[in-house]
């Protein structure tokens, strides 16, 4: 399974006329661009949306940043702070949150917030503690979002496998189960991401060492040459290929990078900087293929590429969110030669993902030779772009993502964020003319939100400057 998102498109709802009404009125209120006519070509084929003339000057070295687009910074930091706290986070309580068990019930009808069952994940498990142990260590102490990480965290624990086991995928709502067999690695990456965030939160270090015996229990079975990996069948139909034994997955090595980055910002560990060394070179020194300068998702054990269709294979949409992740960690170490290959590879990674045509990002390109895409549309992936160039214009005032996440928000504003809904919706076809309308988005939607609300709050605590940071 090459896709750590899982999905179902078997509950899509074609857009009404009267939604289509209800979005242009919302619309015409609330993007930064007025999702104008798609301009093709120019600075990496992302370059719909208008810059504001005076949205930034440069004075004595430095340069100020005012506006993005057509709003200010302080513009969007309100826009970002309502859907945050005024619309994603009381739906969440309403529909989401099971208050009496514990943990997260995420299939519900977005429209109406009607739960439509009450099974649970264990990614969405490890990602919801995540959520509001970030929430409580970096917006609001709030007693309230303490106590929802903790009841998740004591639900998910009581199920901990024995040894090196993976959680298995899906459990009923008191925790029973639903297969005896076990799932993939991403639902303990995931719990152990949300136990180091809410160890932080809680001041209980117990769960920041669990966290890490977690994240190591992983690497030992990823590194094992037995290590298996399920891969969908729609990636064995795209990519031609079988199976690889004992997989190195971007995937996979984005992850670890992101618990790695985050554990150390709460204190050095030399074990998780060797982890983090390792994953930045395997990302950037291996997985990149030299003869189209983008990702290959697949290699065999050895870091060689596959003798098979996943050597033409790129998940884009993995390429852009890992690109953002290796930034986060040059701007921690001050790398900054890390962070010019990463910037490059992240502007070349969104380019060939854009959909000239429609808008959005596609999020895999199956056959690089042949340029065969997977034309669905996903919302985490436009919000990948969307905290990547946010980075760049916070550390850099590029002009290139002021203009592409201009255009980008539009696009998320027009396409998924129904202003009738309890929640955006999460994918849909290469139109949005259809979309997915069973699954509430609780981690890279608000994820999105967080870290862009941090870096717009940070930026306008500096005066509107840049931060200096790689100079």
């Amino acid at each position: 399974m090459l896709n750590p998102y899982p999905h179902s498109l078997i509950s899509l709802k074609p857009a009404t006329v009267s939604e289509n009404k209800s979005r242009r009125n919302f619309l015409k209120q609330n993007t930064l661009t007025g999702i104008g006519a798609v301009l093709l070509g120019g600075l990496g084929g992302c370059v719909t949306g208008r810059v504001s003339s005076d949205g930034k000057k440069k004075f004595q070295g430095e340069v100020t940043i005012t506006s993005i687009g057509d709003m200010t910074l302080e513009q969007l930091r309100d826009k970002y702070r309502t859907e945050l706290f005024n619309r994603f986070l009381p739906n969440m309580d309403s529909s989401v949150v099971d208050h009496e068990y514990g943990g997260f019930m995420c299939t519900v009808d977005i429209r109406s917030g009607k739960l439509l069952d009450t099974n649970k994940k264990a990614w969405y498990e490890g990602r919801g503690i995540w959520i509001y142990s970030f929430l409580y260590n970096n917006f609001e102490k709030n007693p309230r979002y303490l106590e929802i990480a903790r009841k998740a965290k004591d639900f998910i624990l009581k199920l901990l496998p024995a040894d090196d086991r993976f959680y298995p995928g899906a459990y009923t709502r008191e925790g029973v189960p639903l297969s005896k067999e076990e799932g993939d690695i991403y639902g303990n990456l995931f719990i152990a991401e949300g136990l180091a965030e809410y160890a932080k939160a809680s001041g209980e270090k117990q769960y920041r060492e669990l966290a890490k015996k977690i994240i190591f229990s992983c690497l030992n079975r990823y590194d094992s040459s037995d290590y298996r990996y399920p891969f969908e069948d729609d990636y064995k139909t795209h990519s031609g290929a079988p199976d690889v034994l004992a997989p190195r997955i971007v995937g996979h090595w984005m992850i670890f990078l992101r618990f790695a980055t985050q554990f150390i910002e709460q204190g050095a560990d030399p074990d998780i900087q060797r982890l983090a060394d390792r994953c930045v070179d395997a990302i950037m020194n291996h997985h990149l293929n030299p003869d189209f300068n983008l990702f290959n998702e697949c290699l065999n054990h050895d870091l060689s590429r596959p003798d098979s269709g996943l050597a033409q294979y790129t998940f884009l949409g993995h390429g852009i969110e890992t690109l953002w992740i290796v930034m986060f960690e040059a701007a921690r170490k001050k790398d900054v030669k890390l962070f010019q290959k990463a910037q490059e590879l992240f502007k070349r990674h969104v380019s060939v993902a854009h959909d000239t045509v429609y808008g959005g990002y596609f999020r895999s390109l199956d056959q690089v030779d042949n340029f065969t895409f997977n034309l669905d549309k996903f919302l985490w992936l436009q919000e990948e772009v969307l905290i990547g160039t946010l980075f760049l214009i916070e550390h850099k005032a590029d002009a290139w993502a002021e203009k592409c996440f201009a255009e980008t928000y539009a696009y998320v504003q027009e396409k998924f964020a129904y202003p009738n809904y309890k929640f955006w919706t999460f994918s849909g076809d290469r139109k949005m003319n259809n979309y997915q309308i069973d699954r509430a988005e609780h981690y890279h939607h608000p994820r999105h939100l967080m870290i862009n609300l941090l870096a717009l709050e940070r930026m306008i605590r500096r005066g509107h400057k840049t931060s200096g940071v790689f100079g």
